[in-house]
């Protein structure tokens, strides 16, 4: 399931652009970032959960003391998060299937199928122009509200990570954390950008005046890598992951 969507992607990314880092490097330094950065006692938010790959790793690595709020508004992937979790006894794990998003509402979440269940978005995608004969197969209306909204409401004062990856609708959770950024009390941020984020009309553009206004200064994970690499059109974009931190904050 997650190999062959996995495989499109890694080829696509390859063939376009070369010069910055692959997917498998990109995953890779994600994931070293997460393992030298995760803490005991810490908070993480781990938006668009997904089936729990990266909710496992952050349970474990947040004990004793530390909490992981997991987020995954897809139904079916959802009830794989829920029996994962609860297969592996992991009591630091608050399970949400809601999406969060810049206002309280619903979102429509499209999916691309069983083997590609990772890519269901808010976005009507137009996989064909990629070189990728994916369509979507369903769609399916999810209970949104803010991560600003969510704290208030469960009492967070801060969080330590925030792992966004939602399909291009970063921006969107972004934005629903004014008040949380404004105040500096998200710690890190850990976002996706590529070709979706285009997708869900959003402009990479934005997205770094936005932060940097709220105070917030980026990197790619991938440390030879520009910010937001191929930001000029979906075209060109790039699969990669980004960290914003607050301008004082030193990265390890």
């Amino acid at each position: 399931m997650k190999n062959r969507a996995t495989d499109l992607i890694r080829q696509l990314i390859n063939s376009r652009a070369p010069s910055f880092a692959t997917f498998i490097q990109v995953e890779r330094a994600e994931r070293l970032f997460y393992l030298e950065f995760l803490r005991e006692g810490m908070t993480v938010f781990d938006v668009g959960a997904n089936i729990g790959e990266l909710t496992l790793m952050f349970s474990r690595f947040v004990e004793p003391g530390g909490c992981v709020h997991a987020f995954e508004p897809s139904g079916v992937s959802f009830e794989r998060l829920a029996a994962i979790c609860t297969a592996a006894s992991l009591r630091n794990v608050q399970l949400n299937s809601i999406a969060l998003a810049e206002k309280e509402g619903t979102v429509t979440l499209h999916s691309y199928g069983e083997d590609y269940l990772s890519w269901t978005s808010q976005a009507l995608r137009p996989l064909e122009s990629y070189g990728i004969d994916v369509r979507p197969i369903s769609s399916e209306e999810a209970p949104a509200t803010t991560l600003d909204v969510y704290c208030e409401k469960n009492r967070i004062v801060s969080i330590d990570l925030l792992k966004v990856d939602v399909e291009g609708a970063e921006f969107q959770v972004l934005l629903g954390a004014r008040r949380m950024l404004e105040a500096r009390r998200v710690r890190c941020i850990a976002f996706e950008f590529g070709q979706t984020t285009f997708d869900m009309d959003n402009d990479p553009n934005e997205i770094e005046a936005y932060l940097k206004g709220l105070g917030y200064v980026l990197r790619n994970v991938v440390e030879k890598d520009p910010v937001f690499p191929g930001r000029e059109s979906p075209q060109t974009a790039c699969f990669s992951m980004h960290l914003a931190t607050p301008a004082a904050t030193k990265f390890t």
